[in-house]
């Protein structure tokens, strides 16, 4: 028998030499170039969250506080690598026509293209044409929307635009007419009544009947469907208003406990009512941020769970990620792959179940093959070749992203203790506390968008004024005649209004006012959250240029007068051509002279001239390049340089308006835009 002798382990860190903080520091401020670290540690996220540009163990969270986040935080993990179905996340496709055979076959061309999840946003409004979704007014339409779609291993989430609880009752039709596992089904059915109220403005029926109703449907789907989900909560429409991470956290959460509420007084336990929730969040493009806002969401249901009474044997929270519809531009749309690049990787990164792209071309009501097969395959590389999928929270460990995670979780808790001491996310939508929220919270980006602080690529940084959209839309469209067949549909009445009943009722084809009867005449409103673009004001200005276009054969146009030496010009003079393009501004660049300039200026025909030189220059021939212009009549004159205090005199001078770094850029091209006339065309 021969004895064996454990080696010792080895260390990663031998060999290496021994780096302190002190010595980062000295490698930044070498780049800084006389600036010290603490000038770059003032920046703050929307939430108010301090920036700063180096993270170590030292800015980690002794207390006993900081232990119970990285308690939670293991519970969080221990949770994800407990169930099978969250290794890795779903790629999911969205879908918008309303023709259910037309969608049916690009659900089939998506799947053999790698998709696994479908989100299919549904409607019952009478004019399937218009309608944004799935015309489903029965059983049979619902049958056209699946037809040979394996929804065992293609989890569906739908997103009805009245009652889950009718689409739930066809969904569960349709299983047990095609034979079907029950509990092989997953995905969710979308009961929100609180998030289709603050979308809308309206809710058809009591808040308390839409409550107990998806209640009685999560009842049904513990003992039947259980892969199945009855609410899930959507905080889109917040995030499209203009909330920051942290409110649509707190929003999320919010609501969620309203539901587990619900639940709970319907007679559901507290775990099996966790069961039963899942959240879509929207994700943008800052990558750190979308991660700690994933990873503090996980966190925060965990720490609800825990107040809750559910300690052990949870499930994972399902947690879908969708591109959030403000960070999209209609200019340039070829950046939106970017965008959603961006998104994707760090909703992948973040810990997300599911993941939804919009395609490039979305704002442009395109329904593209080859824009649904770009996302899909940013998806399809991001899990196949870059195994981003194979690491339970990568993020974590990351001293940056655990600081960023435990300072959104912080200010998302305060948030939601607010919401709740108010009465609730309900109350607070009924009493424009939460639409104020959103509107203050879009004020204070908007200073951002206008000075380019928060620039905008091909919108308000490197503008594109040739783009030229050639895809067209190759989806199969229902005829123009097309009609509402109601030849199938029965007026058949649910025995009761109890799920298994409408079941029935819904598999002789009952008309959709029959299986809506259980609810009340009652009309719930509120105040409508205003949806916002991050890049809509700088697009409502090239929209104006396009008219002009239109009406006058080409766009609005500037003549950069340069004066002096191209190295006195050039940085200004290319600084002033994308700065006027933002607007959809062409500008002809002429470089002149004393004796030249008075030439240049007749024989070329401008809406505006932009004078652009260095300071010395403008110090000498300023003055007399005004007089010059000035007695050719010319309107607007604008400066490539900052006023300072001298802006009284200067425009005293004959200078209109001046343009620079970290101006108010917005404000800046809405005065030239008005001034030469492009907001009358």
């Amino acid at each position: 028998m021969t004895e064996t002798s454990e080696k010792p382990f080895l260390s990663l860190a031998d060999g290496f030499k021994v780096v302190t903080r002190a010595d980062w520091v000295d490698m930044v401020e070498k780049g800084l170039k006389g600036r010290t670290i603490s000038d770059i540690s003032s920046e703050l996220t929307y939430e108010g969250v301090a920036l700063k540009p180096i993270y170590g163990r030292d800015d980690e969270d002794s207390s006993k506080v900081g232990n119970n986040y990285t308690q939670t935080m293991s519970r969080v993990r221990c949770e994800l690598n407990s169930s099978s179905k969250q290794s890795g996340w779903q790629i999911r496709q969205a879908y918008f026509q309303s023709d259910p055979e037309a969608i049916n076959l690009n659900i089939k061309k998506d799947i053999s293209g790698g998709a696994n999840s479908l989100l299919l946003r549904v409607t019952h409004e009478p004019d399937g044409i218009k309608a944004a979704g799935a015309h489903i007014r029965s059983i049979t339409d619902l049958e056209k929307l699946l037809d040979g779609i394996d929804v065992e291993s293609n989890s569906i989430a739908f997103m009805p635009d009245n009652s889950a609880i009718v689409l739930a009752s066809m969904f569960g039709a349709l299983m047990q007419k095609r034979r079907i596992n029950f509990s092989k089904v997953f995905g969710n059915f979308g009961g929100d009544p609180v998030g289709s109220l603050a979308s809308s403005g309206r809710l058809e029926g009591d808040i308390n009947e839409h409550l107990k109703s998806v209640s009685d449907l999560a009842a049904w789907n513990i003992k039947n469907m259980p892969g199945m989900r009855a609410f899930n909560i959507d905080t889109t429409a917040y995030h499209a208003a203009g909330v920051t991470e942290t409110e649509d956290l707190a929003i999320a959460m919010a609501t969620a406990v309203t539901y587990l509420r619900s639940m709970v007084s319907n007679g559901l336990s507290v775990k099996l009512a966790f069961e039963q929730v899942s959240f879509t969040i929207s994700v943008g493009t800052d990558v750190f941020q979308v991660i700690a806002k994933l990873r503090a969401a996980r966190f925060i249901w965990s720490r609800i769970a825990m107040a809750c009474g559910v300690k052990k044997n949870m499930r994972p929270m399902q947690l879908d990620a969708i591109t959030a519809t403000r960070t999209l531009s209609r200019r340039d749309i070829a950046v939106n792959m970017l965008r959603s690049t961006s998104a994707c990787f760090a909703a992948g990164t973040g810990g997300a179940t599911s993941i939804t792209l919009y395609p490039h071309t979305y704002l442009l009501g395109i329904e593209n093959s080859k824009a649904r097969r770009i996302v899909r395959n940013t998806q399809n590389i991001l899990i196949n070749e870059s195994s981003l999928d194979r690491v339970t929270d990568p993020g974590g460990g990351s001293h940056y992203v655990e600081y960023l995670t435990r300072e959104f979780a912080k200010r998302s808790w305060g948030i939601f203790q607010e919401i709740e001491a108010g009465g609730g996310i309900f109350s607070g939508l009924i009493s424009g506390e939460i639409q104020k929220m959103a509107e203050k919270s879009w004020a204070s980006r908007q200073m951002n968008l206008a000075s380019r602080n928060e620039p905008l690529t091909g919108v308000s940084s490197f503008p594109n004024l040739s783009e030229v959209v050639e895809l067209k839309d190759d989806t199969i469209q229902p005829n123009a005649k097309y009609k509402l067949d109601t030849s199938y549909i029965n007026d058949v009445n649910p025995v009761s209004y109890g799920f298994d009943d409408l079941i029935k009722a819904a598999a002789q084809s009952a008309s959709l006012n029959n299986l809506l009867g259980g609810f009340s005449k009652t009309i719930t409103t509120c105040n409508s959250l205003k949806f916002h673009r991050l890049a809509e004001a700088y697009e409502q200005l090239r929209d104006y240029s396009d008219i002009w276009l239109d009406a006058k054969g080409s766009r609005p146009s500037a003549l950069i007068v340069c004066l002096g030496l191209p190295s006195d010009y050039t940085d200004r003079a290319v600084f002033a051509k994308n700065y006027l393009a933002v607007a959809g501004i062409e500008s002809v660049q002429v470089e002149v002279g004393p004796s030249t300039l008075s030439d240049r200026v007749r024989h070329t025909k401008s809406d505006l001239i932009v004078i652009c030189s260095s300071g010395k220059v403008y110090s000498e021939q300023l003055q007399n390049t005004l007089k010059v212009i000035k007695s050719h009549g010319e309107g607007v004159i604008v400066l490539a340089a900052s006023p300072g205090s001298n802006k009284n005199e200067l425009k005293f001078s004959g200078l209109d308006l001046f343009i620079y770094a970290n101006d108010n850029m917005l404000e800046t091209l809405s005065k030239i835009a008005k001034r030469i006339g492009m907001l009358a065309v």
